[in-house]
């Protein structure tokens, strides 16, 4: 395992994330913040730079199912439980499209739930289906381990 980016205790790797967390020390971790596929690939279309473009990103953010992508969540979310120092303490980023089963994971790992905090987006991308409103926010979790645990907060 190598970090392509190391400085101010601040490292990068690359690779599978469940893969890579698996090969991390128990609790030495001080934070994680974790952006996972939103799982967004779903044959739609958005704008970008003012045109009509497809929402595709690739097979890694297509929806497996419910169940599937609930496991995926379940599985980085538990790795990342065993990495985080005990006063360590995680965010997770997602929209409407994940961010339920990262909570829902996060509760049945016993985490503690500290906020959830919206992330507006005033220049989001228009909605061109005009048949919802538009996405103008993202959802951020910020969880640690344990309710008793002292978590930084400044």
């Amino acid at each position: 395992m190598r970090a392509y980016f190391s400085e101010i205790g601040l490292r990068i790797y690359l690779g599978d994330a469940i893969e890579i967390l698996k090969q991390l020390p128990e609790e030495s971790v001080d934070l994680i913040f974790a952006d996972p596929p939103y799982n967004l690939s779903n044959d739609g279309f958005t704008c970008h730079a003012g045109k009509r473009v497809s929402v595709n990103k690739g097979k890694w953010d297509k929806s497996k199912g419910v169940e599937e992508d609930f496991n995926f969540h379940f599985e980085w979310i538990g790795a990342c439980k065993k990495i985080l120092k005990p006063e360590g303490s995680m965010w997770i980023s997602g929209t409407y499209h994940s961010i339920y089963s990262c909570g829902f994971a996060l509760q049945k790992q016993g985490w503690h739930i500290i906020n959830d905090i919206c992330w507006f987006k005033p220049n989001a991308s228009p909605n061109l289906s005009c048949r919802m409103f538009t996405a103008s926010h993202e959802t951020l979790i910020w969880a640690k381990k344990d309710k008793k645990a002292k978590h930084t907060f400044n």
